[in-house]
């Protein structure tokens, strides 16, 4: 039962990632485009935030004291979390046209979704 979460995200960033937004970038209006994202990410990241959650609690019921697991999953919340709370400063951004800025908080956030991908993968290591 460890490995489900861990499992659930990398799953769902790849689906996202690989998946579900180049289809979404190639298929729609970049203003349907643009609309559609801004509600399916804080989606996601709130999704990865509360699988996160999940996995530290079943950890933590099924008495695991590996601290590194422990780790990765709380890592997966913290950065989720960032991702979901800068958000609205990069969409401010996009609609100011400060591109400086919007490259700068889209470089992190997928920085910290890249790390949430490899820390997940890791996990079935330890």
């Amino acid at each position: 039962m460890i490995y489900y979460f861990p499992g659930m995200v990398v799953g769902m960033i790849l689906l996202q990632t690989a998946i579900v937004a180049p289809v979404m970038f190639k298929t729609l209006e970049i203003d349907d485009f643009g609309r559609s994202i801004r509600k399916l990410w804080p989606k996601f990241f709130a999704s990865l935030a509360i699988v996160g959650l999940l996995g530290t609690m079943v950890l933590w019921i099924e008495g695991v004291s590996d601290i590194n697991m422990y780790s990765i999953t709380i890592l997966t919340i913290l950065l989720s979390s960032v991702c979901y709370l800068i958000i609205p400063a990069t969409n401010k951004a996009t609609d100011e046209g400060n591109q400086k800025r919007f490259d700068f908080l889209h470089r992190m956030s997928v920085s910290f979704t890249v790390v949430m991908l490899i820390s997940n993968l890791i996990f079935f290591f330890l």
